[in-house]
């Protein structure tokens, strides 16, 4: 949790008036080794013990950092405050090197390949062809796709990813973080007790914020991997408002402001007045003073996963630590954010190597040639050098005019040469020379940076016009299995912080918050539902009484008439009740089946389709490759439905099982899911029902003829015909399928 945000039962100042524990013999007095330890010594020895840990972990991540920050200078350019330079030297200040511009291009060529487009949550149950038909499990589905399409769309989720992906482009780590925020007020409620309004502090508005978290922000417990790092630290620089609103009066009356605001505000954030802290070593600033109400105290907000409590703790404020809380978002990783974008990393270490130090020396040399032609490009010029008494007339040469010069020792020019040798030019040829070396040497640098940095000329939207298509294929192909594996990390990493933010959403909001969000049309407590369920019993019942009312009026009147008596007209009989239909879950069942881990992750899958720029023609291509695919099966499945071969259902999970290999076909997906399991239409009649129908046709048959002599033998004909048909039938009835026999014509 952000430290400006005062957490739900935060306890301010807590364990400031511990007292200090007694040491009586020499054998306990040892470093702690952990928080715990360090509390049962007392305040003092905790603040100390934090302050190691993170001057430890400051010192750890030194060559990370060291590189991160020229990393970023590489990719942005050197900073000068343009305040303390003199205009004059304003050219100067804002030249960019080709160092950086390439630099600059290749990340930026790879940005949108990895991530482009906000991803779509797909969150669905896990075991889909289970044949299950539990209500609370479909409908916890759909909340929580719900639930992750209005994170999606309502936080600053693209601009977060986009950030992150920046950070681990340039610097080599890129985070991101989710945040649960709740406001309360008074409200006027009626005590269920005494039935007397009293006013209540009750929760009156909450969310889950996602943020980006800066490189050099974040901090790790050194040589651990994030599986195991018992801590995590946020460095957060407040300002006087935000560090009174957040801690007690006591706690805020201990924190010395001491670093610059707003003054340094051409500096980037975190490198004015940090060297000594952020590379290793805290600077000790007890001694300065300054009452800018802009200036800041650094504050560390650290996630100690062993003991699973956030504690807040200063270097600017000695001897205390601000705060503790135990576990404020129940999160099963305990930790508010995922496993962080990592550059090159030597096994599962934490302190990547950025990409760009891999490729900085060809840029160099890139910039280093391009100065090299500039110098020579200023030198390059149409010069020469000719006699002082013929400046006139050369001068009126080179004036570019159509013009004829007369001369009058014309004979002693043509002794010399003539005008062939009137001027000695400097020669070009060398510098010429040197200028192709140089951009020889320029273009083969920047193949090597390309090589270096994995970006092809494919990706880059060039090519050689003489290649044939299929060395392009071949290059995109080996180009994109590199950049697929960036790709995969990326979606991963969207995937992950989405988990937690509707795990943050899960455990803390109301339900009545998850519904208003989600809107589904089922029932908000289980209460409700048994209640809707009661009313509905309770019409059919009372409608059946009213029916046997009607009826026994009816049977009156019926015998009134027969005894003739005159009658008068019966009210309308009772109209059937018509009741929407009762759902079998409610939002209670369904935010306590979402609510519980374990059940959460059997029974749901939450992911998200590709953050990468789709190519339209391969979408293109993969909706047909569908399409076909799908009319062939559906035409293959309807002889077997026909015939009676397969259910309906069986011919469902087979449709399902085809088109979940294609991920275009979800919406059709859902829709084939939502079929019944049952055709629609006449249902095929029992054998015994049929031959029954039969049996009754071929009786009224006989009962319509004469009885008369002349006919017995004719009936008794048709007697026997009749038995015959109905053993035929019944045989019939018995085959797979075939034409229902029909009774002969008379």
């Amino acid at each position: 949790m952000s430290p400006d945000i005062v957490p739900m039962g935060a306890a301010h100042g807590e364990g400031q008036d511990v007292a200090p524990f007694e040491i009586t013999s020499p054998e306990l007095v040892e470093t702690p080794e952990t928080d715990e330890e360090a509390e049962a010594v007392g305040v003092s020895e905790n603040a100390t013990f934090w302050s190691r840990q993170i001057s430890a972990a400051l010192v750890h991540e030194r060559r990370f950092r060291m590189e991160a920050q020229n990393a970023e200078r590489l990719y942005f350019g050197e900073e000068q405050d343009a305040g303390q330079i003199d205009s004059s030297d304003a050219p100067k200040m804002n030249r960019i090197t080709d160092e950086t511009s390439f630099i600059h291009a290749n990340i930026d060529v790879l940005k949108p390949l990895v991530f482009s487009e906000t991803p779509t949550p797909i969150v669905t149950r896990r075991w889909r062809g289970d044949g299950r038909a539990d209500e609370t499990d479909l409908m916890a589905a759909e909340a929580g796709q719900r639930l992750a399409q209005w994170f999606v769309s309502t936080s600053d989720f693209d601009s977060t990813m986009e950030s992150a992906r920046d950070d681990w482009l340039i610097a080599g780590r890129g985070m991101a973080r989710a945040l649960y925020k709740a406001e309360f007020g008074p409200v006027q409620q009626v005590n269920p007790v005494t039935m007397e309004p009293e006013i209540q502090e009750v929760k009156l508005h909450e969310e889950v914020l996602l943020r980006h978290v800066e490189w050099r922000r974040a901090l790790f417990a050194p040589g651990h991997n994030f599986a195991n790092a018992p801590w995590l630290a946020f460095e957060t620089p407040m300002t006087r408002v935000r560090a009174q609103a957040r801690f007690s009066k006591e706690v805020f009356a201990q924190i010395r402001f001491t670093q610059p605001g707003i003054k340094d505000a051409s500096q980037a954030p975190g490198d004015r007045e940090r060297e000594g802290h952020t590379l290793g070593g805290l600077v000790d600033r007890s001694t300065e003073l300054n009452t800018d109400p802009f200036d800041v105290a650094t504050v560390w907000e650290i996630w100690v996963r062993d003991s699973r409590r956030v504690i807040w703790w200063s270097p600017d404020a000695q001897g205390i630590i601000l705060d503790k809380q135990d576990d404020p978002l129940q999160l099963e990783g305990f930790f508010p954010g995922p496993k962080p974008l990592l550059a090159t990393v030597r096994g599962s270490s934490l302190t990547p190597r950025p990409d760009i130090s891999y490729y900085a020396e060809r840029a160099k040399e890139i910039d280093r040639a391009s100065k090299k032609m500039a110098d020579l490009l200023d030198v390059l010029a149409v010069a020469g050098l000719f006699p002082g008494s013929m400046s006139d007339q050369v001068k009126k040469l080179m004036s570019g005019e159509n013009q004829l010069i007369p001369m009058e020792s014309w004979i002693a020019l043509m002794e010399k040469g003539g005008t062939a040798n009137l001027i000695q030019w400097l020669p070009l040829q060398p510098i010429v020379t040197c200028l192709n070396a140089l951009a020889t040497m320029r273009e083969q640098a920047k193949q090597a940076m390309y090589e270096a940095s994995g970006i092809s000329d494919i990706m880059r939207a060039q090519g050689d016009p003489n290649e044939t298509a299929t060395a392009q294929q071949l290059k995109g192909r080996y180009a994109g299995m590199r950049l697929s594996i960036r790709q995969r990390q990326m979606a991963t990493f969207a995937r992950d912080i989405l988990r937690i933010m509707m795990e943050i959403a899960l455990e803390m909001f109301d339900t009545e918050r998850l519904a208003e969000i989600c809107g589904l049309e089922i029932p908000l407590t289980e209460a409700e539902r048994q209640q809707q369920l009661a009313e509905i019993e309770q019409a059919k019942q009372t409608f059946m009484q009213q029916a046997q009312i009607y009826g026994e009026m009816q049977k009156a009147a019926q015998g009134a008439q027969a005894q003739g008596l005159q009658v008068g007209p019966l009210p309308p009989p009772p109209e059937e009740p018509k009741f929407d239909r009762v759902p079998e879950t409610s939002w209670e069942m369904v935010h306590d089946r979402l609510r519980q881990d374990f059940i959460r992750k059997i029974t749901l899958s939450i992911e998200t389709d590709s953050t990468v720029l789709a190519d339209e023609q391969a979408d293109k291509e993969a909706r047909i490759e569908f399409l076909g695919a799908f009319s062939t099966f559906v035409r293959e499945l309807q002889p077997l439905l026909a015939s009676g071969q397969f259910d309906m259902k069986m011919v469902k999970e087979l449709l399902l099982f085809g088109v979940r290999a294609f991920p275009k076909s979800r919406t059709l997906e859902g829709m084939i899911s939502q079929m019944p399991d049952e055709p629609k239409g006449e249902q095929k009649e029992d054998v015994q029902v049929q031959v029954a129908k039969i049996r009754a046709e071929a009786d009224r048959l006989i009962k319509e003829m004469d009885m008369d002599d002349s006919e017995k033998d004719r009936q008794m004909e048709l007697k026997i015909k009749g038995v015959d048909l109905i053993k035929a039938a019944a045989l019939e009835h018995a085959k797979p399928s075939g034409p229902s026999p029909q009774l002969p014509a008379h």
